[in-house]
């Protein structure tokens, strides 16, 4: 019996910004706008780093998060945060606002 994935990774993002997948038809980046995100990593560039996901595009307003992850008690810990069940839900966009982090990525279906 095989088992066909979907889940895909993001592009790796160093600093705040939208979350990106790659095209498949040419391989340019391009804004994902439905995601089912299942993992998170990150790797801190001091300590208190902080990941912050909006359901949105563009901008973090307060009522729109869905996910923050705080970690690390000094630079290049490295964590990944996974999700139970089907993890989280973004039906609009996913932006990412990164503290203290030096790059994220996230693991999941879009």
């Amino acid at each position: 019996m095989s088992s066909i994935s979907k889940v895909k990774q993001s592009i790796v993002l160093t600093s705040t910004g939208q979350l990106q997948k790659l095209k498949p038809s040419d391989g340019s980046a391009i804004s994902i706008t439905k995601a089912q995100i299942m993992t998170i990593f990150g790797q801190a560039s001091n300590s208190d780093a902080e990941i912050k996901i909006y359901n949105e595009v563009g901008s973090a307003t307060a009522k729109n998060l869905i996910f923050h992850g705080k970690f690390a008690t000094a630079a290049n810990e490295v964590q990944e945060f996974k999700l139970p069940g089907i993890g989280i839900y973004a039906d609009v966009g996913a932006y990412v606002v990164l503290t203290n982090c030096d790059f994220c990525y996230v693991a999941g279906t879009f």
